[in-house]
Formats: structure tokens, sequence, C-alpha cells
């Protein structure tokens, strides 16, 4: 007797699951920024804000007499607020390629969105992290609806050139610090020097970073050090410097805490070195913008003296210590759609087309300025990036 089968319809089901999992799997191992924000779980039917609270540190302590133990404290606490994005991307391919290719086509393409999401997430935070801008395109760089991210570079203030003019607690979300004037916040970026002329990333820059940190009671991580993300071409810069311990003379030399093997096998994302009281991280989605034909001429009526500022580059470097940032996690903040032809499908009479896609929702917002800052600098001496 022959023995039938029948399919559960419940299995359907299971295929987008399966997707999900294979994107965050191979989107998380990436993610720089992320891994180190307090996480938060996304509002379920809350509406779109996210609340972090940040407990208010308390002063010292009294000093006590037998009798009398003092005025009683009050707890506080300060709401921090965000508000959640949604973005996403699809890619359509077709059955015919789908049948007769050897590999497949929609686990190829979730993938691909995989490390796009990567990028994507990376530059959010970034952005998220240091600009207040007037509007999300504005913060994000987006020219148009539904265009690329960090497609209008040259609009950050929403109007005519970058909004930058002086690192004024109005126009950042932490604390901001030209390299070539640590002594200064509120300066005018005009008045700065950048590129060959600029001050390089060395071990005293490092320290008097560090000494602002420090002077704000902001905490290091468990392992002892502050946190720095940088692009990969002050990373280069600061492998200069015969004090700079690669990540891989770290791990053989068993510094710190670790063993040797440990950060490998940990999984500290994206470090590539230890100076000073920093461990670094690299990351292309480090804000990096161009000056050229922007800050200056009269064009768009900003300074003629920012034109040649950083000699085309402006490099922002986040310092950090912990409880500085939250980000959401992403249990239920990211789906992958499948979509294959079905028989009402009237605009695709011939069932030849497939569509791949993701949404993801997100936000990052800074909790604690005092515990982190942002260091802006022109293109270094020995940069080769493009």
């Amino acid at each position: 007797m022959a023995t039938s089968t029948s399919a559960n319809t419940k299995l359907a089901y299971l295929i987008p699951i399966y997707y999900d999992r294979r994107m965050l799997e191979r989107m998380v191992p990436q993610l720089l920024y992320h891994q180190f924000g307090e996480k938060k779980e996304l509002p379920k039917n809350e509406g779109q804000s996210v609340y972090w609270h940040r407990w208010n540190a308390f002063g010292k302590g009294h000093l006590l007499t037998e009798s009398a133990a003092g005025t009683a404290r009050g707890m506080s606490a300060t709401r921090v607020s965000a508000t959640l994005l949604m973005v996403g991307d699809h890619v359509v391919t077709t059955t015919y390629i789908d049948m007769v290719s050897i590999n497949s086509i929609v686990q190829g393409a979730v993938d691909l969105f995989a490390d796009s999401a990567a990028l994507t997430l990376d530059f959010i935070t970034s952005r998220q992290l240091l600009w207040k801008m007037t509007s999300v395109s504005a913060t994000l760089q987006v020219s148009a609806a539904a265009a690329a991210l960090g497609t209008r570079w040259w609009s950050l203030s929403g109007g005519t050139g970058i909004k930058a003019e002086t690192c004024s607690a109005s126009i950042f979300q932490a604390p901001v610090w030209s390299i070539n004037d640590l002594t200064t916040r509120l300066h005018a970026f005009s008045a700065l020097r950048g590129g060959s002329l600029g001050t390089s990333m060395t071990p005293l820059v490092l320290r008097k970073v560090a000494l602002k940190l420090k002077v704000k009671n902001a905490l290091p991580f468990d392992d002892g050090y502050y946190k720095a993300i940088i692009h990969p071409d002050i990373v280069n810069q600061l492998r200069s410097s015969s004090a700079f311990i690669d990540l891989h003379k770290y791990v053989e030399s068993g510094a710190s805490t670790f063993v040797k093997g440990t950060l490998r096998e940990g999984g500290e994302r994206g470090l590539v070195g230890v100076l000073e009281r920093f461990k670094f991280y690299e990351s292309t989605e480090a804000p990096l913008f161009s000056t050229s034909g922007v800050l200056g001429g009269t064009a768009n009526g900003q300074r003629e003296a920012m034109s040649s500022y950083g000699e085309g580059r402006l490099y922002f470097s986040f310092f950090f210590g912990k409880y500085s940032y939250g980000v959401t996690d992403f249990d239920g903040g990211i789906r992958t759609f499948v979509k294959t032809p079905g028989p009402n499908t009237t605009s695709d009479p011939l069932s030849l087309i497939n569509t791949v896609g993701y949404r993801l929702i997100f936000t990052s917002k800074i909790l604690n300025p005092s515990a982190c800052l942002w260091i802006v600098h022109g293109r270094p001496y020995e940069g080769v990036g493009a």
C-alpha cells in the first residue's frame, strides 16, 4: 500500500523565518556601532518613539554622626527618546533565471542584503550620534524620496553647505573638538588648519582626549578601556606610531585581561588595535565629508577659508565610554520578503517576476553626552583613501 503524505501549510511560514535568521546571522557580525550601544527592545504597539532612562548620578556622600543619618536623597532619571526609522531595499529577479541558475537566487540576494544592511545600519547610527539636524532626510543625507542613504553629502544643513560652521552644542549630539585645538570647543572651523598642516592622531592627542572623558567621570568598559570608532584612513595614520598595538600583537601578548586568542574568538568586531586608554575599531561608515566646493566660495555664501580646511576632507572620530548611547535591538525589527508570481497577479501575466527584499526598523540616540565626544580633523598626511 502506498504511503501518502501531506505537507503542513504552516511550513510555508518557516521559509521567511529561515531567511530572517540567515540575514541576521550574516549582518550582525559586521556591525560596528551597534555592538557597544545600550540595547533597547522595539516597542510593540506603543507608537513610533523609543525611550531610554538615564539615572542621574549622585554627588559625594554625607558626613554622618551617631544620631543623624543626614538628608535623604531623591532619585531621578533623564528620559531620552528617539524616533524609529524604517529602511529597506528589494531586488527584482526573473523566474527564468531562478530556474536555470545553479545557485539559489533568493539566498544570494538575502546574503547581499545582509552585507548592505550592515553598512546601512552603521551609516545611520554614526549620523544619528553626530548631528542634530532638522529632518531625517538631512541627517541621513537623502536627496529625494526613496533615494539611497548618503547620496546628498553636500546638504547636511538642509540648505546650502555643511552646517558645521562651529563646534557648537546646537549642531552636534555630543561635544565636538578639533584635533587642531583641544582647548577651545566653540571655535570656528574656518580658523583651523587641516591636512598636511594639521595635527596627527598621536599618543599625546589621545591622552588629552582620554582626559576629557575622565574629568567627566565617563566610565570605561568592563575591560578597562574606552572605545573609539574611526575611519580606515585614520587607522593608517595611527599605525605610524610605534606605541600603537596591532590586533595580532595585542592577542599574542595577552595584553590586559585577555588571553591569547580571546579577541578573535570572543567577537570584538572591527578591533584593529590599542593605544593609550582606547581600543580602536575600524569602520568605513565613520563620518567622512568632502569639503571641495562646499565649504567656501561665493556659491553658497560660506566662509571662503573653509574651502581649504582639511585639504578637501573632514573626518569625525567617535570616542566614548560605557552607557554613552543607545540602540534598538533586532528582535522583530528585521523582516525579509520573498514574493513569487500568483495566479491573480495582473501586472505580471506570464509569471516572470520574483522579488526579494528586506525591511528594517531601527534607531539610535546619544544617552549621555558627558560620556562621549567627537574629534574632527582634516585629511591625514598619510591618507591614501579615494
